[in-house]
This record gives C-alpha cells, sequence and structure tokens, in this order.
C-alpha cells in the first residue's frame, strides 16, 4: 500500500486526483472500497465527528480498518473537519492517517495557532494533516435550502503564503466559490478559477476542494488539470445514491424481512456513485 503522502505526491504529479469519501455505517464502507478497487483508484474514507456520535468510535473506525485491510485498493482513513483539538488527537493516537483540522472558524492568527499544534503534534507520528483557508457556506436543511451564499469567506491570496509557512500544512482545502451539499434547482455555483490560479501562484501546497458532490464536473476537472487540485470531498452524492436506492425498493410491491437484502441495494447504488467520481477525478 502507498502512503498516504506518496499518494498526495502521484497525484500531484500525474494531474488527477483521488476523493475522500465520508461514511457512517458498514455499507457504504465497503461501497467505497469496492469502486476503489474496481477503478484502481486510491481514495480516504472520512469520518466527521457527527458519524463517529451515531456509530461510537471504536465500533466505527475498527469497522473501517476491517474493511480497509481487507481491500486491495490503496485506502486511507481520515478525520474529515476535525474541530475539537483533543478528539483530533485521539483520532491521530488510534491510527488515522490523515486528519483534518477545521480552524476556519476562527480569524487567521488563531486558525494558525490551532493548526500549527496539531500539525506539529501529527508530524510527530507521520500523519498527514490538511487545514482550510477560508469559510464555506452550510446547508440550511440537507438538500433543498440554497446556501446562504453571505456567509462565504473566500481564501485571500494574500493570507495564504502567512499560513501555509508558519503552519508547515501538507494540504489546503480552499474556498474558492465551492459549498457543501447539493443545491436545488438551480444548482450550485461555479467555482472562481481565476482566484485558484491566483491561490496556486502564491503556493505549492496540494490543493484539496470540498463541496464536490454539486460542483460543476467541468470546474472539477479544470481544477485539477491545472490548479493542482488532488483531493475532492464527496459526502452528499453518497448519501442520496443510498437513501434513493432504499426509497425506490420500499415503493415498490416488494417486501422483505432480510435487511440484508435492502442494504445490498444501497451499498450497490453507493459504490456506482463512488466510481462515477472517481471517473471525473481521473482529470
Amino acid at each position: 500500500m502507498n502512503t498516504i503522502k506518496e499518494m498526495i505526491n502521484k497525484a500531484q504529479k500525474e494531474k488527477y486526483a483521488f476523493g475522500t469519501f465520508d461514511t457512517s455505517n458498514l455499507e457504504v464502507t465497503q461501497a467505497i472500497a469496492m469502486a476503489a478497487e474496481a477503478k484502481n483508484m486510491p481514495a480516504m474514507i472520512g469520518v466527521t465527528e457527527s458519524a463517529v456520535k451515531y456509530a461510537g468510535f471504536l465500533p466505527l473506525i475498527n469497522l473501517i480498518k476491517g474493511v480497509i485491510l481487507e481491500s486491495k485498493a490503496d485506502l486511507v482513513l481520515h478525520l474529515d473537519h476535525g474541530k475539537d483539538l483533543s478528539f483530533v488527537k485521539k483520532c491521530i493516537d488510534e491510527g488515522f492517517k490523515s486528519v483534518m483540522i477545521d480552524a476556519s472558524m476562527f480569524e487567521l492568527e488563531k486558525n494558525i495557532e490551532i493548526t500549527k499544534d496539531i500539525v506539529e503534534y501529527a508530524h510527530k507520528k507521520e500523519v498527514v494533516v490538511q487545514a482550510e483557508l477560508g469559510k464555506i457556506p452550510k446547508l440550511n436543511t440537507s438538500i433543498e435550502a440554497g446556501a446562504n451564499l453571505k456567509q462565504m469567506e473566500k481564501t485571500d491570496p494574500d493570507e495564504i503564503e502567512e499560513f501555509v509557512e508558519k503552519t508547515k500544512v501538507d494540504t489546503l482545502a480552499v474556498i474558492i466559490g465551492n459549498i457543501h451539499g447539493m443545491y436545488k434547482p438551480e444548482g450550485n455555483p461555479r467555482l472562481d478559477l481565476d482566484l485558484l490560479a491566483e491561490l496556486r501562484k502564491k503556493v505549492s501546497v496540494p490543493f484539496v476542494l470540498h463541496g464536490g458532490s454539486g460542483t460543476p464536473s467541468e470546474d472539477i476537472k479544470k481544477a485539477i488539470l491545472e490548479y493542482g487540485i488532488v483531493n475532492v470531498n464527496i459526502d452528499t452524492a453518497i448519501r442520496i445514491a443510498f437513501t434513493n436506492a432504499l426509497e425506490k425498493f420500499y415503493s415498490g410491491n416488494e417486501r422483505t424481512s432480510d435487511p440484508r437484502k435492502v442494504l445490498s441495494l444501497a451499498r450497490e447504488a453507493a459504490q456506482k456513485k463512488v466510481e462515477e467520481k472517481m471517473e471525473l477525478f481521473k482529470g
């Protein structure tokens, strides 16, 4: 298996991206691993603090580790949007190979201070650290509500050099018009690729794109090929594929007392969606 640093370097050199696909259960985790094997692509399997609250820390983490051990694909356990410092450090101590410290809600100086603390702690254990600079809008509801775009603070070109230099972060999530979730009916906004080009001129650190579920595909491709996006996060698109498969089954006439029959259909739908995204990320 390649290390996460090797995954990042290879993606940057060959101008493609690998996905971070978030999970909170067995079936989605399996779907990610199966898709990675089918597409012969590396991937990070992401968990969030809310996923841990749902499933429990050890049950969820050990489940993912087991799937990774059995898989032939290059898979990395990753903490997505870690905001609690003690929790981030716990994940590092428990064998995560990659963590995201998200202190983007704070002003620059505080963001640097918190990120630097985690980087120093993680690097002692050869764990890769991702941070975020800028503020990404959040959904008011899960799918239908539009984002409050006034909340967006795009990554500031005048701050990025100082941030990267002082924190020594391994990868950086940039805010360039991307938003979490998938928005209807108007769709997600286009990426500010001119800003991305300006940010790339300032620093060489590999960039990460969050909110990849609804971002226009042509923007993602260009961001990967021309501006050094090496990692794209996907969560909402997988959830929708998974739950739609369940709804489709139960809206029909067929019934079953075996949950495995239904969940295997949802797993198959999730795998298909992950494979679709992986194909896009090839650049």
